[in-house]
């Protein structure tokens, strides 16, 4: 017969035993995958930021592709800034009905171009837009993780700009080179002197880099960027395990 001391260690260890075994039995019969609700772990809570033109969307697709919820800080701000919106009134008092277009909307380039051309009104549309922007990204991705998600990522250009890269558990930077950033911008129909007011606008991108945990560098094919994103988002899943 065991002594009470060794009887008592044995039934932990089958206890153990039966609890792992209907963890996995459970697992398979019900179908439980990382993105399950009833997969209770922390949601793993990714920013993406980078240089203006260089791939930052384009990559950040490629994460949804493979399941990756987004959220775009800048679809974020376009929507603040729509007739009846909370930031609407405050944007047009501050620069004007002349960045409206004839449907009442804000003409985003006329905006643009008085904020790229101007540190004074670029900081000041700044401060009207970001305390409201970082509130509905906390709350996507609040609702992300009620929802389940092992991921979620959140687009967010001027993250180091606007003081918002804390509380992530990676920070991915989307870069290239800079001759191919304005490339890429003129084929959006900006001059080289607006081009150059952009990429002035931002921190130095290999600034951004450094201060990332990741970089995706966008330089080549699709093909080449997507099988970034992969390795990324496989570095980034094994850090958080």
């Amino acid at each position: 017969m065991l002594p009470d001391n060794q009887f008592q260690r044995l039934s932990l260890h089958l206890v153990d035993a039966l609890l792992v075994f209907l963890a996995r039995w459970l697992i398979k019969a019900v179908g439980i995958t990382s993105q399950s609700k009833y997969f209770m772990v922390n949601m793993i809570r990714v920013a993406v930021t980078g240089g203006i033109a260089c791939g930052k969307s384009l990559a950040a697709s490629m994460m949804e592709a493979t399941g990756v919820p987004v959220c775009e800080a800048d679809a974020v701000a376009h929507a603040l800034m729509r007739p009846g919106m909370g930031a609407y009134r405050a944007v047009v008092d501050a620069f004007g009905a002349g960045i409206l277009a004839t449907d009442g909307t804000i003409d985003r380039r006329i905006l643009g171009d008085i904020v790229f051309n101007d540190e004074t009104k670029r900081r000041r549309l700044n401060v009207l837009l970001h305390p409201a922007v970082r509130v509905e990204i906390q709350r996507w991705l609040d609702e992300r993780e009620r929802a389940g998600f092992r991921m979620a990522a959140a687009v967010i250009p001027l993250l180091f700009e606007a003081g918002m890269a804390e509380g992530w558990d990676a920070v991915v930077c989307v870069a290239c080179r800079e001759p191919l950033q304005m490339e890429r911008l003129r084929s959006r129909g900006l001059d080289a002197a607006a081009c150059r007011a952009r990429l002035d606008a931002q921190m130095p991108l290999d600034e951004k880099v450094r201060k990332s945990d990741f970089t995706i560098w966008n330089d080549g094919s699709p093909d080449e960027l997507s099988e970034s994103v992969r390795q990324v988002l496989k570095g980034i899943e094994e850090r958080n395990t």
